[in-house]
């Protein structure tokens, strides 16, 4: 089992490599604004990234990963008691690689057969426009290969990081945004929204070559079988299918969001889709790389019935996730107009669409904290085998998705739909944590809550010196580029001071958390 130090040690480089990913993702989404703004070919790219992206999540990428690596782990954890276990663990893994790359190039091979019947199920207003619907069919048929690509790189991640090796899954999809901005860039005006698509594709294989490094350090036995009849591949089979259902949701509401979006225009389709990308930056650098590192230990905890240290490690992940989001919460709420209009409006994309993505992002951020701490909950549920349990919230999720979004996309247009998912976010978390202490006798719920309240309470200081610091500022600079970012450093740098003297005074255990880690990355 991975050592607290190591823990620690490791949660934090890859906080550094997801962080470096996510800011070369982000500027990826910064490139495809400055070239294509908000039009309809930047509407259709989205679409048609859009539905394989939801497949890949439900079937190639954390769902497999989800529903393997607390088998693999216990066939690893068995190989010092058992002779013969590590041998049956490569044939597990092994046969995992076959049996999705199998599966996965069927489904890709179906859809593309499909595919317009796919776009007008799930995008009808793209449908009114032949020419938009056209290009979006072409699209997709481009990008749709990636799923297979993505599935087998899963089952390798989940290798990877049941043996503690976590380097190469956090610092492959770096690799990812490279190839992805310089395909942009040097074939934009031969190809357009085009270049995007090659790009995904050629990025997408590139990184999956990235991650076999260290996958065959491990001295990898390679075995050409299915093994549809392996005990432990049955267990993974019953495992993942509510896996791949509860992880999918988030993607289903994702979809969800998308069809209403369509009826609206492809230009709101493109306006949520960058907001969030804005939205999904502290969540993959904190709450992704936390759960990342902290499954396989939890999964290790319960194999030995640990559920004490199990639950206290499920707690403080929770409540170091909420510290950590928390003030991205208020930062995009109070600033979302100011931070869209730094990070996109160049090029094509003009103050009104600044505007759009503001008015997503501010809907979309009232639910960023309980959308990140979700993504631990549901791994603490996998850990512990309790897949349906997640899944039986998630098709609540997304009942109340489709009538939220129908009631609030009239009086609000696509912040509406921005909103519908952020409150069936925090109805998923509540629900979570209730199943969770049902289950799990040991978590206790209270002292997330109250640490919750608190550190609400603090955000909404945080949120209210950001806004006032950034206003003072902006009257006083002009509207260059360089003032827009002195103001908005001066209202983060600010508000953090005061979040931080705050949390110190009022000796927050969050964060105390976060000091330790960074002494012990000092000492190291």
């Amino acid at each position: 089992m991975i050592s607290k130090k190591v823990l620690a040690q490791t949660v934090f480089w890859l906080m550094v490599a997801t962080l470096g990913s996510r800011l070369l993702g982000f500027l990826r989404e910064v490139q495809l604004a400055y070239y294509f703004g908000l039009s309809d070919m930047r509407g259709a790219f989205t679409v048609a990234f859009k539905i394989p992206n939801l497949i890949r999540t439900l079937i190639a990428d954390a769902a497999i990963s989800a529903a393997f690596i607390p088998v693999f782990t216990e066939l690893l954890m068995k190989k010092n008691r058992e002779e013969g276990s590590l041998t049956q663990a490569w044939k597990v893994g092994s046969q995992m690689v076959n049996l999705t790359f199998l599966a996965l190039t069927f489904i890709v091979l179906v859809c593309e057969l499909f595919m317009p019947l796919l776009i007008r199920i799930t995008t009808p207003g793209f449908a009114q426009n032949p020419e938009l619907f056209d290009h979006t069919v072409a699209l997709s048929r481009i990008i749709f290969p990636i799923i297979t690509i993505l599935g087998v790189g899963g089952v390798i991640s989940g290798i990877l990081h049941s043996m503690n090796s976590f380097a190469a899954p956090a610092i492959a999809p770096i690799f990812w945004n490279v190839i992805n901005i310089a395909a942009v860039f040097f074939l934009h005006q031969r190809l357009g929204i085009y270049a995007a698509a090659w790009g995904l594709l050629a990025a997408t294989l590139l990184q999956l070559f990235v991650q076999f490094g260290p996958f065959f350090k491990l001295e990898w036995s390679y075995y050409f079988k299915l093994g549809l009849h392996h005990p432990a591949m049955r267990q993974v089979g019953i495992l993942i299918i509510p896996v791949t259902l509860s992880i999918g949701i988030i993607n289903f509401n994702a979809l969800i969001g998308n069809f209403f979006a369509s009826l609206l225009g492809p230009a709101e389709v493109a306006a949520i889709d960058s907001a969030f990308r804005l939205f999904q930056l502290p969540q993959g650098m904190f709450a992704i790389a936390i759960g990342t590192v902290l499954f396989p230990t939890l999964s290790s905890l319960v194999i030995t019935q640990d559920l004490k240290r199990f639950s206290n490690g499920l707690q403080i992940g929770i409540r170091q996730i909420f510290f950590i989001t928390l003030p991205f919460t208020g930062w995009f709420i109070a600033l979302a107009l100011p931070i869209s209009k730094l990070c996109f409006e160049r090029g094509n994309f003009t103050a009104h669409d600044s505007q759009m993505v503001a008015w997503a992002l501010i809907f979309y951020s009232i639910g960023m904290a309980f959308t990140s701490a979700n993504t631990l909950l549901n791994r603490g549920f996998y850990s512990l085998k309790k897949t349906w349990l997640p899944l039986h919230v998630g098709i609540i999720n997304m009942i109340l998705n489709v009538l939220f979004s129908w009631l609030l996309m009239k009086p609000l247009g696509h912040g509406g739909i921005c909103l519908a998912i952020s409150l069936v976010s925090t109805f998923n978390f509540f629900a979570l944590c209730y199943l969770m202490k049902r289950e799990v006798k040991e978590f206790q719920v209270r002292p997330i809550l109250v640490a919750l309240l608190k550190m609400t309470l603090l955000t909404l200081l945080l949120a209210f010196i950001s806004l006032e610091t950034w206003q003072w500022c902006a009257q006083r600079l002009t509207d260059s580029f360089l003032s827009q970012v002195l103001s908005l450093a001066s209202a983060v740098i600010t508000s953090t001071i005061v979040y931080v003297f705050l949390s110190y005074l009022f000796q927050f255990e969050e964060f105390k958390r976060s000091l330790i880690l960074i002494q012990k990355e000092k000492k190291s």
